[in-house]
């Protein structure tokens, strides 16, 4: 129980400083060398590296959190918080494909945590981060 405890603690704390970073994208105060620190650090609390996370496909992505079916709600959370966040940030650098493709991915995982969330503290549900991320892709339109 104590070391679950540490974990949640840990991905909350982890959950929050992409959170933050997203806020300081969206404020053109991210460096880009700040943004990658923080997706690798990230990602690799839930287990992934945010390169493979990048580069595997939306279907392929959810058997890769959960390789026995079972999803870790925190850890999932986080790698989508990270997607997102690299999202967020590649569509403020105009790159629209790979901030789609990462959008799109962290829905995915959004989805896949589900309406009981990860029973983190102070972090909105998963349909609302999925309404966000549906807001997000919209407005880039279809070029």
């Amino acid at each position: 129980m104590v070391q679950r405890d540490y974990i949640l603690r840990m991905i909350e704390e982890l959950g929050a400083a992409l959170i933050a970073l997203r806020k300081a994208i969206f404020g053109g105060r991210a460096a880009a060398g700040e943004v990658e620190d923080t997706l690798r650090r990230a990602a690799g609390s839930a287990g992934m590296d945010i390169e493979l996370a990048r580069a595997a496909s939306v279907e392929a992505l959810p058997a890769m959190v959960a390789p026995t079916g079972e999803v870790e709600p925190a850890r999932c959370w986080v790698l989508a918080e990270a997607l997102m966040t690299d999202g967020v940030f590649r569509l403020q650098n105009g790159e629209l494909d790979p901030a789609r493709s990462s959008l799109a991915k962290a829905a995915a995982l959004f989805e896949l945590v589900g309406p009981g969330g990860a029973f983190l503290t102070g972090f909105p549900e998963a349909r609302v981060r999925m309404a966000e991320i549906e807001e997000l892709i919209d407005g880039m339109g279809t070029e």
